[in-house]
């Protein structure tokens, strides 16, 4: 087992990614219904076991191919993380923009930190990881070219002046803070505070707020229920801060790929925002 010690501020960091991050993707059972799966009780059963497969299918290669699914884990985050930062735009840069954005996040906290970011690639997916290593350095590469790409065609991209504090925030929170806090500050306080600024204008055309309030308690129980099982599970085999970062890590994955599609393949591209 890999020895790693974890700070107060380490503790503090999985405590809010797991009861401050997690439930704003808990909005996915509501943002269902504004995609017409409420209007029959078959649909809504579709949508939940449809949804179910979806993470259980993550969590299975995640067992069988841990490197491949923490990879592609990476480039989803680095895509769901940079256009939920963006407003919507259906120009030719939007994803360019939000690559170039969610790789400042992702790849900037691991890049800045390596030594320590390696000990969580370890936990979470062996220690077989030059692959994963050598594959990050080609989407840095690709993030390199990005932006050269925006820079060449700055005058026909719009960067607002919030935009631009947003960014020198996300640098600061990069460099002054650790690895796990700096992504726990970036994800409960930025990207899920954009993504409930974003999504809940348009849930309270469909529903009462206390609706929609509801339906994000429930699914956020069901999250916790399922991670107090798994740790229970996992700590058998485990020190009990691998099985945390494990449960919380793994699960995060298991949630955010059908999370991803809902909110940035379907509700986006629904209602353009």
């Amino acid at each position: 087992m890999l020895e790693i010690d974890l700070n107060w501020w380490d503790y503090l960091s999985l405590f809010l990614i797991l009861f401050v991050g997690i439930p704003h993707g808990a909005l996915d059972g509501a943002i269902s219904i504004t995609l017409g799966y409420s209007k029959k009780i078959s649909l809504q059963i579709r949508f939940l076991i449809s949804y179910l497969l979806f993470c259980t299918m993550i969590l299975i290669f995640w067992y069988y191919f841990p490197v491949i699914t923490l990879f592609m884990f990476i480039l989803i985050s680095i895509f769901h993380f940079g256009c939920g930062d963006l407003k919507w735009n259906e120009n030719n840069f939007y994803f360019i923009r939000g690559y170039v954005h969610g790789s400042l996040v992702v790849l900037g906290i691991i890049f800045s930190n390596q030594n320590e970011v390696d000990q969580f690639f370890q936990i979470l997916s062996g220690d077989k990881l030059s692959l994963l290593w050598t594959s990050l350095k080609g989407l840095m590469f690709f993030w390199v070219l990005s932006i050269i790409v925006l820079l060449i065609n700055y005058k026909k991209i719009r960067f607002s002046y919030d935009y631009f504090k947003l960014v020198v925030l996300i640098i600061l929170i990069i460099t002054f803070f650790p690895p796990l806090l700096a992504f726990a500050l970036y994800f409960c306080f930025i990207h899920s505070f954009n993504h409930f600024k974003r999504i809940i204008p348009t849930l309270i055309n469909f529903m009462n707020k206390g609706k929609a309030i509801w339906l994000m308690a429930i699914f956020s129980i069901a999250s916790w229920s399922g991670s107090a099982f798994a740790l229970y599970y996992l700590s058998y085999s485990y020190t009990q801060t691998e099985a945390l970062i494990k449960v919380i890590f793994i699960g995060l994955a298991a949630l955010t790929f059908p999370h991803m599609v809902l909110v940035d393949g379907f509700f986006r591209l629904k209602f353009k925002i």
